[in-house]
């Protein structure tokens, strides 16, 4: 098996190829997918790549701990289930799952957990703690329909894959030209041109919406970039990934998933855009 076969020739698949080869695969994925089951040969491929004994490519598909993940017998890959009948996975299993990260691994060199059900607000609270500050070689795979049903913060400290369905939605030429507009001038001292790019989100929520999820997308690759070693990206990715430390790059995604939060709530769009812009300027020294 391979990314390629599961997901085809799409961004997704060459980005998780590139980080499963230069062994830099996120601690923590979220997948997103209207399709149960795409997202879940999604996980199974990604945990065996996170998994595999191979010193070429991975998953190889043929080393044991690759063979055991695909058989769904691997004794160092979980599912946290959703008990006593409960329709989302609640605090108590988090934490049964926190203690168990803690615990060597039974055969190989790290451990996978699988969260296939809704959680709480709680759970995603006590999630957050060990997303924060994770053990090392233990990786955590979160499948959702809609990753507007996690926590911002839950997020912020993951990695977001749109498969399928999920990912065909496309943004405006507008958000896109503001998104970047904003991102050249956050390494900038001169307050003007941030300014003037923010201020452009005053033409309408829908584009405020698309600018703002285009924007969480650039601070992942900002700091994928300075800290996973990944190119390739657009200048002004690059330029951020140099300027900002990675402090400022997460206190940005952080602004980012305010601002979604307060305009999901309806917030005058003039005190939106003077927040989004005092808070950008705060956060990136």
């Amino acid at each position: 098996m391979s990314f390629s076969k599961v997901l085809g020739d799409s961004e997704v698949c060459r980005q998780l190829e590139m980080m499963s080869q230069n062994r830099r695969l996120p601690h923590a994925v979220v997948f997103e997918s209207r399709d149960t089951e795409l997202a879940q040969r999604a996980s199974e491929e990604l945990a065996a790549a996170f998994l595999c004994e191979s010193d070429s490519k991975r998953p190889c598909g043929i080393c044991r701990s690759c063979r055991k993940v695909y058989a769904g017998i691997h004794p160092d890959v979980y599912s946290v289930e959703t008990t006593g009948g409960k329709q989302a996975t609640g605090v108590g299993e988090i934490r049964e799952m926190i203690s168990d990260c803690y615990i060597k691994p039974n055969e190989a060199s790290g451990k996978v957990y699988y969260i296939f059900d809704k959680m709480t607000a709680e759970a995603q609270n006590a999630l957050l703690k060990i997303l924060e500050e994770p053990p090392q070689n233990v990786q955590f795979i979160i499948v959702t329909e809609k990753s507007t049903l996690l926590l911002k913060t839950v997020l912020s400290r993951s990695t977001l894959f749109k498969l399928g369905d999920a990912g065909d939605v496309k943004p405006s030429d507008e958000a896109l030209e503001i998104a970047v507009e904003i991102a050249r001038a956050i390494p900038q001292p001169m307050e003007l041109p941030l300014l003037a790019a923010t201020g452009r989100l005053l033409k309408g929520r829908e584009v405020t919406e698309q600018t703002l999820a285009i924007l969480g997308e650039f601070f992942t690759k900002a700091l994928e970039e300075k800290y996973l070693g990944e190119r390739g990206y657009e200048d002004y990715i690059t330029g951020m990934s140099r300027m900002l430390n990675r402090a400022s790059i997460v206190k940005l995604f952080d602004v980012v998933s305010r601002a979604q939060e307060m305009l999901s709530h309806n917030c005058n769009m003039n005190i939106l855009v003077t927040w989004l812009c005092a808070n950008i300027r705060e956060s990136r020294h």
